[in-house]
């Protein structure tokens, strides 16, 4: 009889955290129960389906140019749409990040780095939204 109960309460749990593996060109990712994801050229969108939070991943061919080549380009670009872009600061790994707030004041965090002549650029917005889920996206991902 224990041993029921348990293998119920473990598959519950099982049944909550569900994700499952997207194929989106250039990566795969396990998408999380609750999260829709779309795709607009080289971008893939996942949104919460409350839209409390959402995380975009952009991975287009960097055709020799440096991640803070890029990263300069995207700041000038995103500074179209938010209130504030920060300055990218540079990783400890090469790559660059810097945080964004539109003029509602919801804040997003972007991180771009270039591999293998790919760039890769990744925006979280409202972190706060659903941290376990986004770090077990991003940890999830698999390039192909």
């Amino acid at each position: 009889m224990k041993r029921t109960i348990v293998l119920a309460a473990v598959l519950a749990l099982a049944l909550t955290t569900t994700a499952f593996a997207q194929d989106f060109g250039a990566f795969t990712m396990d998408v999380a129960d609750g999260w829709t994801a779309s795709t607009e050229g080289p971008t893939v969108t996942v949104l919460k389906d409350d839209n409390t939070a959402s995380m975009s991943i952009t991975v287009m061919p960097a055709e020799g140019n440096t991640a803070k080549t890029y990263a300069d380009a995207f700041v000038e670009e995103f500074k179209k749409s938010f209130a504030t872009v920060g300055t990218p600061e540079a990783q400890e790994d090469g790559s660059f990040a810097w945080d964004m707030t539109t003029s509602n004041g919801v804040n997003s965090k972007a991180m771009l780095g270039v591999e293998n002549d790919q760039c890769k650029l990744v925006v979280i917005t409202n972190l706060e939204g659903a941290p376990d889920d986004i770090v077990a996206m991003m940890e999830s991902i698999k390039e192909k």
